[in-house]
């Protein structure tokens, strides 16, 4: 597979960038931070424009001045687009340098500092968008996605649920009934989750799903039933997640090692078998049950979930109706194709797993959460970005986000922050609360 690649224009420094040469004489600074200020506070620029960037490397009291700075330019994390400039911090600290792209989405710096011996060094990101609601998916929707998981939606409702529900009496009490759950899914396989019920206020109540981020899993979100909300949480495993986190690490860990690789590659290559199918088939007829039950209000229902738990949030709500609001935090699983214009694709980077085997590329494509959320036409949205976030680039964030339909949607940015929740997000999830409570839009 050739990888297609970038144009750039790189405006020179405003300060002349010099070649550092050691003088083992001089002395070395403790390099403590390096800080980044963008002439715009909010990082976002159209393409073409200059972005300034002041670079400062402080110690521990002051600017350090000695030792040397690079700084280098990537498409997102991933295709260089202009050469490494390197400072000499004796003469230049802070550095200011302007930077431009000329095609939509982000601008990575990476700074690097060296002591004068090499013995300390620091790096920093940064990023800086570029008309990002411009960027658009790395490779085009399959013409057959929507049927493709019609027919799975069709084969799994064909399988008895199979429902196997255990209350679990250590944990509820006079305000909640905490239940274990698992059902049926394609592939001979099963679902499992955890299950809250509030006792006191009338039902029918308002529902929240989630599923985690990725890792060994969750047990009950006890705190959200206490507010008056019925919590559905499903992890993708085909297996109980224990409650004990140590045991759930312990089990997730030989999970891993038994399949001799992390879950999220399992037959990557076949979109009939690929680890996520099952899971999200069976999730989603899981949420159709929910809806069912009489003590939930079918017109409260909303989702809410970060990275691993962020691209479910797509593609459930791509999937599943039933909707009204949902919170989507640095989705996974969005754009793998972003490496077919330069730039890195989300968590877990199946394809550059693989070593751009075109059969995982071609597969992936209907794993795809940027696919999913082409179908979220009606329930409210709100999507985080982190500029900096190098496990769900923003690229693929945006390529997701730029595709939904509803009318109803915000992308949230957290300019400074990488794979994490921020302020942001909890400023939404308070909002997320408040409108599945009320069903607003």
């Amino acid at each position: 597979m050739q990888r297609k690649f970038v144009n750039y224009v790189l405006i020179a420094a405003v300060v002349t960038a010099l070649l550092f040469t050691r003088n083992v004489f001089a002395q070395t600074d403790s390099i403590e931070s390096i800080s980044f200020k963008f002439d715009k506070e909010t990082q976002c620029y159209t393409v073409g424009e200059e972005a300034s960037i002041t670079i400062s490397v402080s110690g521990k009291d002051s600017l350090v001045q000695s030792g040397s700075l690079s700084v280098a330019f990537t498409n997102d994390g991933r295709d260089k687009v202009a050469d490494s400039v390197v400072f000499d911090l004796s003469k230049d600290n802070p550095v200011t340098v302007k930077a431009s792209i000329d095609f939509p989405g982000f601008l990575q710096v990476l700074a690097v500092a060296k002591s004068v011996d090499g013995a300390m060094n620091k790096s920093a990101l940064a990023g800086a968008a570029f008309d990002p609601e411009k960027i658009e998916p790395g490779l085009p929707k399959p013409d057959d996605f929507d049927e493709f998981w019609s027919n799975g939606k069709a084969e799994i409702r064909k399988l008895p649920l199979d429902l196997q529900q255990k209350k679990l009496e250590e944990l509820s009490d006079e305000e909640v009934d905490v239940f274990s759950v698992n059902f049926a899914t394609v592939n001979d396989s099963r679902v499992y989750g955890y299950l809250c019920v509030p006792k006191k206020g009338n039902a029918p109540y308002p529902a929240l799903v989630n599923v985690p981020g990725a890792g060994p899993g969750v047990g009950p979100e006890i705190r959200y039933a206490k507010q008056g909300f019925v919590v559905l949480n499903m992890n993708v495993f085909p297996y109980e997640v224990p409650l004990d986190s140590a045991k759930r690490q312990e089990m997730y860990d030989q999970y891993n090692k038994d399949l001799g690789m992390r879950y999220c590659y399992l037959n990557a290559s076949d979109r009939n078998n690929y680890f996520f199918r099952a899971a999200y088939l069976g999730i989603d007829r899981a949420i159709d049950w929910l809806a069912e039950q009489d003590y939930v209000d079918v017109n409260r229902m909303g989702y809410y979930g970060t990275s691993q738990g962020g691209a479910s949030a797509l593609i459930l709500g791509g999937l599943n109706d039933h909707f009204c609001a949902i919170l989507s935090s640095v989705p996974a699983l969005c754009d793998h194709g972003g490496l077919e214009k330069g730039r890195s694709s989300g968590w877990p980077r199946i394809v550059d797993f693989y070593h751009g085997d075109p059969k995982v590329l071609e597969a992936s494509r209907y794993l795809d959460a940027v696919n999913f959320a082409r179908n979220i036409d009606k329930a409210s949205i709100e999507v985080t970005v982190g500029f900096i976030d190098g496990v769900c680039s923003p690229s693929s964030v945006y390529a997701a986000y730029n595709v939904i339909p509803s009318k109803n949607k915000t992308i949230l940015h957290e300019t400074g922050l990488g794979h994490q929740n921020g302020k942001q997000y909890s400023e939404a999830f308070v909002r997320l609360l408040e409108r599945v409570k009320n069903n607003k839009l």
